[in-house]
């Protein structure tokens, strides 16, 4: 029987892809949403399984729907949410989830909160059933998480409404977090008939422990899977395996095990996945990857809407009047509450993340459609023998025909909705833009007509019908000529921006995937152009960038504490690689970029204004990568070989493939030669950047101030250096502070400013090896300013020490007394 039972599931889930299959086939070019129709089949299979019409002339199919449509609820939960959350959260674009965070809080905290409680007074004082307080608000957690997934849909596939789509997918996520947090609070006392301890505060108290016990499960199984994934290389298998345990395992043990929110576990999972996890995620896999979870997303949403069509039509009561007229009483008021919540909302929802229109705040409203967690809260409450029956069937009949007249009234009609609100196309911009491209393409391709004209092998072709089949006719101005006239030239130029930026960002991930850049290169690059998308688009300049290609703060603090000099000297080192890595690499993106200026600018002034902007930020970038060259050559020879070898074992690999493809190689050498490859690319990744860095000592006896001196001075004054790099812009000295050290620039340049009357001016220009901070060898007082004008590495010897050595090396203290009296040695060492 146990075995009839996995053969009957087995059939109902290889039944359920297949009508998913010819629904998505027959839906094509319709605009009726492939859930909705779904959910129609659902509740037919489940009306035909109520007339023992299937009993009597498929009993096979009849036991099958008999098996599913007693599912355990919580199987519900545990087998499809981890799924639907995670690709929807892995999907997101997080630089935008970031930014109308504060929305989505609202709408999914307050706004759910707001909606629950109004749903509970709803259902205390229209019902015509004397239901409790608990049992209220618990209803009213049940039916208040949203699940437009029908919407979202329709805005993909109608227009290009990115922050609309990342709203009502956000909003979703999170409410279904708190609508099952509060419904675990009021189940709880619902069952226990209720608790003389309870209070708001204790209540509230709960709610934050479980969100915020949540957050720290999904950091702590995130951060550990990604570091994990960071060590393997090009092993899809693996690579996937790991996204699909971590996503179940962190639901798990939020739920099951520490009784907190799975939801917010799972999505802050999801988020570092879809944030620092896109480079640790080998580059070969994470296309497949993607492609993965929205199969993975795409089935479960198959099934999971024929069952709750099925689970409906088959367990709820149809025939009880009084059921149906508070179903419809229950529908209008949701309706209207969810309403009302948005509108208590709007006022902060206008000033925070990217504000709200009025256009989308309807969508927002009669997008509230309910889904499955309201449907499995509901089955939870139906299959609990403690509560009478009677209770569980009238939960159950009122939200499961929420789930259907949402889904259906709502989600049928979006696309009305959306066309009334002229939501259901391209904003006027982005329409304008789109056109222009549009008449590249045909551009490009009449081109190629012509060049077919001459191959001998196509001679006898009709080209009228050609051009006819592919409809191969270059637009002349009237289309474009109609969306300018539509679009306002500031909403021009916003997109014009925008998808050059959008350009620059695939271009970061095209040079991750050819080995020219690394991954914290690319991720800083990624979220300096995402901070450049945020707002209004911005090409010039990048603070993000600048600051990065400065000494941070950490290392100027770290300066000041002598014992921290080698890890101080680590840090400041790993960052001037990191800065030149991701110079290079926003060069080669902003000349990509400019490649597409003159096609997409909507006017020649707005054209030639980016391409002044892309020509200040290389320039920018230039010059710190020719500090950097000129200053540190060996970060660049060691940069620049690891580089060079990652291209060249991609291009080893990309060769290999390509015979294999064309049969030149049969598969199993060609696996032996791409194991070869992979793991010499695996070898090179794991291995850190070769960085020679010449000890202090080394560089002392280069100095011309100390070359000639007695073997046992040179030996004392290297045991006493100590070398610090200095970004372009950092002061060395400031005038008037204590300073204890004499200094030795060994590589960069230094300015020298005096303080005069309330303002500085530069009296010297310092390069190797010039003396600086020597002044204050008799004062203890800087009478200078030293500010590095490039990066620079500069030697320090402590004056107690230098003292000590000088009186023991008469060579030493004259060249050092020269130069205090303001001579100047042959060989160029000067000093201040």
């Amino acid at each position: 029987m146990h075995q009839a039972a996995g053969i009957l599931i087995l059939g109902f889930v290889m039944v359920s892809l297949f009508i998913g299959s010819a629904v998505r086939n027959l839906l094509k070019g319709s605009s009726v949403p492939y859930t909705v129709a779904l959910l129609v089949i659902g509740l037919g299979l489940g009306l035909l399984q109520r007339s023992d019409v299937l009993q009597q002339h498929l009993p096979a199919v009849s036991a099958a729907l008999d098996l599913v449509s007693s599912i355990e609820p919580h199987l519900i939960l545990f087998l499809f949410l981890p799924t639907l959350i995670f690709e929807s959260v892995f999907a997101m674009e997080v630089h935008l989830f970031r930014r109308i965070f504060s929305q989505i809080t609202i709408l999914a905290v307050p706004g759910m909160l707001l909606a629950a409680t109004a749903t509970a007074v709803l259902a205390r004082y229209l019902f015509p059933w004397d239901w409790s307080w608990p049992l209220c608000f618990m209803f009213g957690a049940m039916v208040s998480a949203t699940d437009p997934v029908a919407v979202v849909a329709l805005l993909k596939e109608v227009s290009s409404r990115k922050r609309l789509e990342t709203l009502l997918e956000g909003e979703s996520l999170l409410n279904d977090g708190t609508a099952i947090v509060l419904f675990t609070l009021f189940y709880g006392l619902l069952v226990t008939e209720g608790s003389p301890d309870v209070s708001v505060l204790v209540v509230s108290g709960s709610f934050f422990w479980v969100i915020l016990l949540g957050m720290s499960i999904g950091i702590l199984v995130g951060g550990l899977a990604i570091l994990w994934i960071g060590r393997v290389f090009n092993d899809p298998i693996i690579e996937i395996s790991l996204s699909i345990a971590s996503a179940y395992l962190v639901f798990l043990l939020a739920e099951n095990v520490l009784h907190v929110s799975g939801v917010v576990a799972l999505v802050t999972l999801a988020l570092l996945f879809a944030g620092v996890g896109r480079t640790r995620i080998s580059p070969e896999v994470s296309g497949f990857l993607s492609h993965f979870w929205e199969m993975m997303a795409h089935i479960a949403n198959t099934i999971i809407f024929l069952l709750v069509g099925i689970i409906i039509a088959s367990r709820v009561p149809l025939h009880n009047l009084e059921l149906w007229s508070t179903l419809f009483m229950l529908y209008i008021g949701v309706q209207l509450i969810r309403a009302l919540a948005l509108w208590l909302c709007l006022p902060v929802l206008k000033r925070v993340g990217i504000g709200i229109t009025r256009e989308k705040a309807i969508v927002l409203t009669w997008g509230g459609l309910r889904g499955v967690v309201s449907l499995a809260l509901a089955l939870i409450v139906a299959q609990d023998v403690t509560l009478p029956s009677l209770l569980g069937d009238q939960v159950l009949f009122l939200c499961a025909g929420l789930v259907v007249l949402t889904i259906l009234i709502n989600g049928t009609t979006m696309g009305a909705v959306l066309a009334w609100l002229k939501l259901d196309r391209l904003p006027p911009g982005k329409r304008a833009t789109a056109e222009r491209v549009h008449r590249r393409v045909l551009e490009e391709q009449n081109k190629l007509l012509q060049e077919l004209h001459g191959n001998e092998f196509l001679q006898r072709a009709d080209w009228r019908r050609v051009q006819e089949q592919v409809n191969l006719q270059v637009p002349g101005s009237d289309a474009i000529g109609q969306a300018v006239s539509e679009a306002s030239e500031q909403s021009q130029t916003v997109d014009f921006r925008r998808r050059l930026l959008e350009a620059e960002r695939c271009n970061y991930w095209q040079q991750f995937e050819e080995g020219i850049l690394g991954r914290s290169a690319t991720n800083h690059l990624l979220e300096a152009v995402e901070h450049a998308l945020d707002g209004e688009p911005q090409i010039h300049p990048r603070a993000d960038l600048q600051r990065l290609w400065r000494m941070p703060g950490i290392i100027k603090f770290l300066r000041r504490l002598p014992s921290f000099n080698r890890l101080l000297m680590s840090l400041a080192f790993a960052r001037l690689v990191l800065g030149y890595d991701t110079a290079r690499g926003f060069i080669k993106a902003q000349d990509e970029v400019e490649r597409y200026i003159d096609d997409l600018a909507p006017t020649r002034e707005e054209a030639e204004a980016v391409r002044r902007e892309v020509l200040l930020n290389k320039r920018e970038a230039y010059e710190y990568v020719e500090q950097i060259r000129l200053t540190f050559p060996e970060i660049i020879c060691a940069l620049e070989t690891t580089a060079a070898s990652r291209i060249l074992l991609n291009h080893e690999r990309k060769v290999i493939q390509d015979l294999l493809n064309s049969a030149v190689l049969e598969k199993s050498e060609a696996e032996r030669m791409l194991a070869d490859v992979e793991s010499r690319m695996a070898q090179l990744q794991k291995l850190p950047v070769r960085m020679p860095r010449p000890n202090p000592g080394q560089l002392i006896s280069r100095s011309k101030l100390f070359q000639g001196l007695a073997r046992s001075t040179l030996d004392a004054l290297q045991e006493e250096a100590s070398q610090q790099l200095y970004g372009a812009g950092d002061t060395i000295i400031q005038q008037g502070d204590a300073s204890t050290a004499l200094g030795i620039v060994v590589r960069g340049a230094v300015e020298v400013l005096s303080e005069r009357n309330g303002g500085e001016r530069v009296v010297n220009v310092l390069g190797p090896p010039a003396v600086i901070a020597l002044q204050a060898l008799q004062t203890g007082i800087s009478n200078v300013t030293c500010r590095a004008i490039t990066p620079a590495a500069i030697i320090w010897l402590e004056y107690s020490r230098l003292k000590t050595i000088m009186a023991r090396d008469a060579m030493l203290a004259e060249r050092l007394e020269q130069l205090l009296k303001g001579y100047v040695k042959p060989g160029g060492t000067a000093g201040c």
